[in-house]
């Protein structure tokens, strides 16, 4: 590449990071996939990425009213907490899957917190959550946390340049028409497969990963109408076909379509202007309504849907499900939007567990020394397809036997997890847990960039590695057999994709004149790149 060419290069990535954050460092084997430059521009960051002075100095005030609670330098630990995942893992223009995964988790392990300050409370008189077994757990659970985002910035590491604007060049050749058409082919076909899925166990995961096509055409739809400013009717009707279906469900599938938006949102352009920014902020305060709406219906709701039958299962029709939900929202009143929004954060919070674990381990049970996480990675190496005769899995019996107390189980159809942060504990103990949880947060970067930064069309990879995360990592509760072997397959299912059918499946989203364009402008660049060797 001629001088003048890296001189340009270097000019345009200033311009485009601006915050005298970065460095430049030029490779000049092979071509930049998916784009028509020579030469490959690899970005190379410090660790902890500047946040605004304002946002650093409100958390530093929140801190310090942190402080003056009941629970005061574990509050102020768990608030600056957040300024730190951000810094680790937020990039401008693009979604933030991981730190979305992180605040997610945050809000896991610090709701029981939050929870006892409004009412003054010190958690170790919560002694029916496991006392001062509450505290130590809270704050293994933060430390974790700060770990896995440390984790994930190390597999996010060697930024290529340009991430953003390549995806949003990209968005731009998008046919937002073309992306609903198929995404309502994918809407029957994928309800179709689900069927089959749970007919035959053995392919209940790949199918499962495979369905995340779905969620990566509803990105780019979203990306695409918010890029281009039109169409916004098309979200609009995904949105509520999502939520439609997802309401009128046993499960609270009805935020899915919520927590994609809210990562999709901050990776278009002009987000900080106007309507923008407060559509944002609705979606957000929305999801908290819906969120305590539904905890405060969802047991008269389920025993409805099931007919009394105790399972997870739906029995009534459509329409009486539709009277069933009318007839229990008219009586909600103020009295049960309070117990709703306590019940929440008691759902949310997932550290009792981890707590009372911590009261049975390893004082009545020893340490497992790995043999809970070698197990996960056991899954992964026998398929349910190959190995038919594998055991299932039945994480209540993990939190019947680790925290000493019972809880449902399959038997009621119903699981419930201890949450691979005390799996973390008691195979290693409270130091050594935060080793695994390292090396998973690392896996969650290295899927990220595997996709978003390493594949050749960028922001289909970005929608695919985004739509992977937002539902494979953000919950604390799930247990490490569930998170490895869910996570791998998505990748594997997803990496084979877009290897085999990507570019199709990209030409038939895109407007035809901007698409053959693209097509052009690469061989063209890969022309130049073979006669220079």
């Amino acid at each position: 590449m001629a001088e003048r060419d890296f001189r340009s290069l270097h000019a345009d990535a200033a311009r485009s990071e601006g915050d005298g954050s970065v460095t430049l460092r030029f490779q000049g084997r092979g071509l930049t996939r998916g784009s028509a430059a020579v030469g490959r521009v690899v970005v190379e960051e410090r660790f902890l990425r500047p946040l605004p002075g304002w946002l650093w100095f409100g958390s530093i005030l929140l801190a310090g009213w942190g402080l003056l609670t009941a629970n005061g330098w574990l509050t102020a630990y768990a608030v600056l907490l957040l300024p730190v995942m951000a810094s680790l893992l937020w990039f401008p223009g693009e979604p933030p899957a991981l730190v979305f995964a992180c605040f997610m988790q945050w809000a896991q392990a610090s709701s029981a917190l939050l929870y006892s300050n409004a009412y003054g409370m010190p958690l170790s008189r919560q002694v029916e959550y496991g006392g001062a077994d509450l505290v130590t757990a809270t704050a293994l659970s933060l430390t974790g946390l700060l770990v896995l985002a440390l984790g994930m910035r190390v597999g996010l590491w060697h930024r290529p340049g340009h991430v953003a604007e390549r995806a949003v060049a990209e968005s731009r050749q998008l046919d937002p028409g073309r992306i609903f058409a198929w995404y309502l082919g994918a809407f029957v076909f994928f309800a179709f497969l689900n069927r089959i899925r749970m007919a035959i166990p053995g392919l209940a995961q790949p199918l499962g990963a495979l369905a995340t096509l779905k969620w990566v055409l509803v990105f780019l739809l979203a990306h695409s109408v918010l890029t281009q400013r039109r169409r916004y009717v098309l979200l609009a009707a995904v949105a509520f076909l999502e939520f439609a279906i997802g309401i009128l469900g046993f499960f609270s599938e009805f935020k899915n379509i919520f927590f994609l938006l809210l990562v999709a949102l901050p990776a278009a352009p002009f987000l900080f202007r106007g309507w923008r920014l407060a559509s944002m902020a609705l979606l957000a305060a929305g999801v908290l309504v819906l969120g305590v709406v539904w905890t405060a219906i969802k047991q008269d709701y389920r025993d409805f849907l099931n007919q009394g039958t105790g399972e997870q299962v739906v029995l009534a029709p459509v329409p009486e499900r539709v009277m069933r939900l009318a007839q229990l929202l008219s009586a909600l009143n103020s009295e049960s939007i309070r117990e709703g929004l306590e019940q929440l954060v008691l759902r949310v919070s997932y550290v009792s567990f981890f707590a009372l674990t911590l009261d049975h381990v390893p004082d009545a049970i020893p340490f497992e020394r790995g043999k809970l996480w070698w197990e996960s990675i056991e899954h992964i190496l026998m398929p349910r397809l190959f190995f038919p005769d594998k055991p299932p899995i039945h994480d209540s019996d993990r939190v019947n036997y680790y925290s000493g107390v019972q809880v449902a189980g399959a038997e009621r159809g119903t699981s419930i997890s201890l949450g691979y942060m005390t799996e973390s504990y008691v195979d290693f103990g409270p130091v050594g847990m935060f080793a695994p949880i390292f090396l998973l947060g690392a896996f969650y970067g290295f899927i990220y960039r595997f996709f978003a930064w390493r594949y050749r069309l960028t922001l289909l990879g970005i929608a695919m590695g985004t739509s992977i995360l937002i539902f494979g990592a953000y919950a604390i509760e799930t247990s490490n057999i569930k998170l490895v072997g869910g996570n791998m397959m998505s990748l594997l299912v997803m990496g084979a994709f877009a290897k085999v059918a990507g570019p199709w499946f990209w030409r038939l989203l895109c407007r035809p004149g901007p698409a053959r364009e693209a097509a052009g402008k690469q061989r063209s660049a890969e022309r130049k790149l073979n006669g220079r060797r």
